[in-house]
């Protein structure tokens, strides 16, 4: 049986940290080096601002935004 390589993917590597203002960071590393950084919102409200309507849970209101 043949060993066969690995496939590679985007590298990205991702870590949390709080911030002094007490948010949140989600931060992304990729293969290059470089820095992403996103950081948290209240997922109901970050829904509203995307365009779903004001109605459900954050969860159904995200499904709705995600078949788009």
């Amino acid at each position: 049986m043949a060993i066969k390589k690995k496939k590679k993917g985007y590298g990205l590597e991702i870590k949390t940290f709080r911030g002094r203002d007490g948010a949140s960071y989600l931060v992304f590393r990729t293969r290059e080096g470089a820095f992403n950084v996103f950081v948290e919102v209240e997922a109901k409200e970050a829904a509203r601002q995307c365009g779903a309507s004001g109605e459900g849970t954050p969860r159904q209101m995200w499904g709705s935004l995600w078949g788009k």
